[in-house]
């Protein structure tokens, strides 16, 4: 049976029995652009070609099978639309009769890049080339096909923004493979959210190489740019392109993550610079990688960050002490010798350049600094020999009867003997407390504006716990508002009074979290954090098994977990064959194991219907 008609030529997969597609909504009644490669078309005798995945000046990208290594990869075609057109019967490129000279030079152009691309098949964070051959009278390249997210799409499910701490870890190796490209002669002058994927094992890997001329303006095809990623000189035939050029890009793409905000268009800032830097738009971020970001993006390319290795070396660079306090606001007094002469002379110095140092002065300093250190030192002998005659002499009668009849229990220390000796002492204190008025000489600490796992740590067992939930949009999650026993007052831990805390549970409607790059379990926990119930669903794939590939309702989309709206979650088997299993979440209060009484949390009661969803997007 031909492969093509057991094939999904919008994904690739294996059709069903009933020749439908179980990943994608692709059907075969929808039309191609006639201008290029139609599905099923196959090349050099070993590919399938299937659905046009994107386009630009430069060529088109589809989604094709390999025969021989029976595996999804990319084609990538050479086809600038303003120098050629196809011809539909014969699927070969016929070159503008006067754009000859410039279609071979690109193409030439097109094969050495992709050629020493192929020669780094060591790199895991791009997208090498495997195989690369002519045909209907064009270059092709078969590029290794990544399962993945746009940083684009999963920036959306994520809130729209990353921590430093988290953009530290995905894009180091990113940094370190940019710089070995640019060591080979190759700059990119394409970095943006929508060339960086996101893998289904959570690591980055950057795509969208193509010739320089399609990402320059004036070089008779039509370009390429990404707004806000594009940097200044790519915008002129005349200005010289670097490493630095990818730097502005790298740079934009750091301000897109950090600051949730689309960076000002290198265009407008040529005329206009009005851009803000980082800091001032999320505070969370260092000043110093917010000065960091602003310099590699500077619209001149002579002022910028001139290499991935220096942007690396000034983000991670230790600070010195002098930025640390001028960022926390302090005054630092300019030393004159970093003040330009033409200032010096205007503010009316007129120092000689050689003039003498006072050694009297330097010498007086220093004996006073001697004196100064001798007197520390003995003040910290004197202070230990008196405590070395305190711990000789032991506690005094006078001290022991003196002592605080009021006692605050630390309950941080989980030690048996400290317990049973803090007991022994609380009983012998009851009298006097009590006299006092002070109850039985524990207090009742503050937990109000304190996370709810910290005030179970701190307290231990002392009290009998219960937790009042609560459903709000604004308040923190799991974060104490109230408390049923006031701040302040006394009690006897040994009766474990009742105590009640108000605990808000989180939104009502919650967003549904990404699962790019998490296995069944690591997703399932983080639904359980998110009090979101799921239905597990296996499902042919060839991803790894146990990985989740899919969700009912798309990433950062809302569920109503209040109602207890049911998630399905599609998990690959790894397998040819298709197995389904099914499992429902209970509620909060059986899966997770508190170590109180009794808890009384908002109920989640399953959906009595589960609306049927089509399985997730390849």
């Amino acid at each position: 049976m031909d492969p093509r008609e057991q094939l999904c030529m919008g994904c690739m997969n294996e059709l069903d029995p009933s020749g439908q597609c179980q990943y994608c909504s692709y059907t075969e009644n929808i039309p191609h652009l006639q201008a290029y490669l139609a599905p099923k078309t196959v090349l050099d005798n070993r590919y399938i070609i299937g659905k046009m995945l994107s386009y630009n000046g430069e060529g088109a990208s589809y989604i094709c099978y390999d025969m021989v290594g029976k595996c999804k990869c990319v084609c990538r075609e050479y086809m600038p639309d303003t120098l050629c057109e196809r011809d539909s019967s014969t699927q070969e490129l016929i070159v503008n009769k006067d754009c000859l000279a410039k279609y071979k030079t690109f193409m030439s152009e097109f094969a050495d890049v992709n050629r020493t691309l192929s020669k780094m098949r060591n790199l895991h964070h791009i997208a090498t080339a495997r195989d690369m051959f002519n045909a209907n009278n064009t270059t092709y390249v078969i590029l290794e096909y990544v399962e993945g997210v746009s940083l684009k799409k999963f920036l959306q499910s994520n809130s729209g923004f990353l921590s430093w701490e988290q953009v530290k870890k995905l894009f180091v190796p990113l940094f370190t493979t940019l710089s070995i490209i640019h060591n080979a002669g190759i700059i990119h002058r394409g970095i943006s959210p929508e060339n960086i994927i996101v893998t289904t094992d959570g690591e980055l890997k950057l795509t969208g190489f193509c010739i320089s001329s399609i990402r320059t303006s004036n070089t008779g095809l039509l370009p390429e740019f990404y707004s806000g990623y594009t940097a200044p000189e790519q915008y002129s035939s005349l200005e010289w392109q670097g490493t630095w050029t990818d730097v502005y890009a790298l740079a934009a793409v750091l301000y897109r993550i950090l600051t949730g905000t689309m960076p000002l268009d290198a265009q407008t800032r040529t005329k206009n610079d009005t851009m803000v830097e980082p800091a001032r738009i999320n505070p969370r971020i260092s000043p110093h990688i917010s000065r960091v970001i602003a310099k590699a993006m500077a619209v001149r390319g002579e002022e910028r960050i001139q290499t991935v290795t220096e942007l690396v070396s000034a983000l991670f660079e230790q600070r010195s002490r002098q930025h640390i306090e001028m960022e926390k606001g302090s005054t630092q007094t300019i030393p004159v010798q970093h003040i330009p002469r033409s200032s010096r002379e205007r503010q009316g110095e007129r120092r000689p350049a050689n003039k003498p140092v006072n050694q009297a002065k330097v010498k007086k300093k220093s004996t006073a600094a001697i004196i100064v250190s001798w007197v520390f030192i003995a003040v910290i002998l004197a202070l230990c020999i008196f405590l070395l005659y305190l711990l000789l002499s032991g506690p005094s009668e006078k001290s022991t009867s003196s002592s605080s009849s009021v006692r605050v229990i630390d309950f941080s220390k989980k030690d048996s003997k400290t317990d049973s000796s803090s007991k022994a002492d609380a009983q012998s204190s009851q009298g006097e407390s009590s006299e006092a008025g002070l109850g039985e000489g524990a207090i009742v600490p503050k937990m109000t504006g304190v996370r709810l796992d910290v005030v179970k740590q701190q307290i231990g067992d002392n009290f009998t716990l219960k937790i009042d939930w609560y459903f709000s949009d604004t308040d923190e999650r799991n974060v104490v508002v109230a408390q049923s026993i006031p701040e302040g007052e006394s009690y006897d831990p040994s009766k474990k009074p009742e105590l009640v805390l108000k605990v808000c549970s989180g939104p009502e409607n919650v967003a549904v979290p990404a699962y790019y790059g998490l296995d069944q379990k690591s997703y399932l926990d983080l639904l359980n954090e998110w009090n979101i119930k799921y239905k597990v669903t296996e499902m042919r794939g060839t991803q790894t098994a146990g990985s989740v590939i899919g969700t009912s309702i798309y990433p950062g989309n809302k569920i109503n977990v209040k109602n207890g709206d049911v998630l399905i979650v599609y998990v690959s088997d790894g397998k040819e064959t298709v197995t389904t299993t099914e499992k429902v979440t209970e509620t909060q209060s059986e899966t997770k194991q508190e170590p109180v009484q009794s808890e009384t949390k908002p109920t989640q009661t399953a959906a009595n219907t589960e609306k049927s969803q089509p399985a997730p997007e390849e």
